[in-house]
């Protein structure tokens, strides 16, 4: 958390400083709790246990409901989308398939410092959150203005698509709101067919719901056990295809990503073999300041064992 009294108490100076930032799009919303419709739908998600063992997505439920409870005085919420991807054609070199937004440095650590810049010429007190917050980001991003959630559950922002990663400042000033987003899926429904783990599901009030166990992104980063399950496709980790097929993905040319998500050569050409015979200190200087890491040598090995071919 910041403190200061310098130099950016208006919204559209906010703004500009985000753009500034790098982000593709931005825009604030009131810092209030959400609607009790999302927290008791949310409730039930958990409750059927579509969170896998990501049981920290089961904590801090009074936060995750009311950022307020994130920064005390909290007044509104600045929520910026920042690119990471120039096309949708999944790079590589070396036969295996990872998650885009991995491939260059670790946007803990990008979005972080590119925010709190903002944040130190804001007035009042602030927090930046980059994902590991209990803040429900892209309901957030939907009040905001930024973008609107997809039939894959993605954020989509107008004209960019959903190869964007969304960091927040909660200020304790109070800054002028946008317009939600009006914006909705054209529900093609390609996500859903091309889904390789089935994960996505339609519900009877329209929704769709994502089931993570069935998720190769969570099989992939977020199960922590030893069992070798086979992967598909030589995803090693993430998967994308959900995004890789959505039309919105389409519509424009995409937004160079920022330099600092730029593909890595020494992950791009990694293969199956190098990877199982990989040691600690390999995996240390390759993955220093990568996303990747969240994952440990032992569970890259775990997925590599179970790759097809």
């Amino acid at each position: 958390m910041s403190s200061n009294h310098s130099l950016c108490p208006d919204s559209e100076s906010v703004k500009r400083l985000v753009l500034e930032a790098g982000a593709v799009a931005v825009g604030i919303a009131d810092a209030d709790r959400l609607p009790e419709r999302e927290t008791e739908e949310y409730a039930r998600w958990i409750a059927d246990g579509c969170n896998g063992a990501m049981e920290y997505l089961d904590r801090y439920e009074e936060v995750r409901s009311d950022p307020r409870m994130l920064l005390e005085g909290a007044r509104s919420i600045v929520v910026a989308a920042f690119p990471y991807a120039g096309s949708v054609e999944m790079p590589t070199k070396g036969g295996l398939r990872w998650a885009r937004y991995a491939l260059g440095d670790d946007y803990h650590e990008v979005l972080r410092r590119r925010l709190e810049e903002v944040a130190g010429k804001m007035e009042g007190d602030t927090r930046v959150c980059v994902d590991t917050a209990p803040l429900r980001e892209r309901l957030w991003a939907v009040k905001a203005g930024v973008g609107f959630i997809g039939l894959n559950n993605q954020l989509i922002v107008p004209r960019v698509g959903s190869y964007v990663l969304l960091a927040e400042i909660v200020t304790t000033i109070h800054l002028t709101p946008d317009n939600p987003s009006t914006g909705t899926c054209i529900h093609c429904g390609r996500c859903l067919y091309a889904c390789p783990g089935e994960a996505l599901k339609a519900m009877p009030d329209g929704r769709v719901r994502l089931d993570a166990r069935r998720c190769l992104s969570y099989l992939t980063i977020e199960r922590r056990n030893d069992e070798v399950i086979n992967l598909p496709k030589n995803r090693i980790y993430g998967c994308d295809t959900c995004q890789s097929v959505c039309p919105h993905n389409f519509e424009a040319p995409l937004p160079l990503p920022l330099h600092e998500f730029e593909p890595r050569e020494e992950i791009l050409s990694l293969t199956r073999k190098d990877l199982l015979s990989m040691t600690q200190e390999e995996f240390s200087k390759i993955f220093r300041h990568s996303a990747i890491k969240r994952v440990k040598l032992s569970g890259l090995k775990r997925n590599a064992s179970g790759l097809e071919g």
